[in-house]
């Protein structure tokens, strides 16, 4: 019963996270130094058929052993996705409740960035791992970003 709270609660999280967490495109861009691309994202966010910002949140549970080396490769992925053109956002959140939890929130700026980043050898860092038993379990949720914050 208690899982079935915790797993319930973690979706209702999660969905909220996705729908109102999500930071505006000209700070995330601005912040990776992509100016240019802030600001073309904010013309086309005003046309009603732009294509909307992609984003990830991934909740992830690692297995105890395995924490320095899943911080050691987070690290290195979440520092390689920022410098993707594509990649507005890649942050790596640990839960104050349980050590080996975390969350990833990643912002694209669309589905052909993710397909990118999924190219990437600092994808490979984290899809190793996982293929490796170092995750005990992995939860994504896709989001689009509807209402940036300015």
């Amino acid at each position: 019963m208690k899982t079935a709270v915790i797993r319930i609660l973690s979706f209702l999280f999660l969905s909220n996270f996705c729908a109102s967490f999500t930071p505006s495109l000209s700070s995330a861009a601005s912040s990776i130094g992509n100016k240019n691309q802030a600001l073309k994202m904010s013309e086309t966010n005003s046309n009603e058929s732009a294509t909307k910002p992609f984003s990830i949140v991934v909740d992830a549970k690692i297995e105890p052993a395995r924490r320095e080396e899943f911080l050691d490769l987070i690290e290195k992925d979440a520092v390689g996705s920022r410098a993707e053109a594509g990649c507005l956002r890649f942050d790596v959140l640990e839960s104050q409740d349980e050590p080996n939890r975390f969350f990833f929130y990643e912002v694209y700026t669309d589905t052909d960035a993710v397909a990118f980043h999924k190219e990437q050898p600092h994808f490979a860092l984290w899809t190793d791992f996982k293929a490796s038993g170092g995750v005990v379990s992995a939860t994504s949720f896709k989001c689009d970003g509807l209402f940036m914050s300015s």
